[in-house]
């Protein structure tokens, strides 16, 4: 699997991915609204990761001239 670059925008959403994650570690499992916090946080840092993997399959694919594949 090729490596790419990340823009400082991708690094800020895998910083906060990272954050995300460990603050999750550290949850109170017993409080209900917490958990519904957590859910909600981890469901952006989700869609985060998933835009920047996007944007680097998009990136690495061979652009197609003239319409042909």
């Amino acid at each position: 699997m090729a490596r790419f670059e990340l823009t400082g925008s991708d690094e800020i959403d895998v910083r906060y991915a990272h954050e995300a994650l460990a603050a999750s570690k550290a949850l109170d499992l017993s409080d209900p609204a917490a958990m519904a916090r957590m859910l909600g946080r981890l469901e952006v840092v989700i869609e985060g990761l998933l835009a920047v993997l996007d944007a680097a399959d998009a990136a690495a694919e061979p652009s197609v001239e003239g319409g042909e594949v």
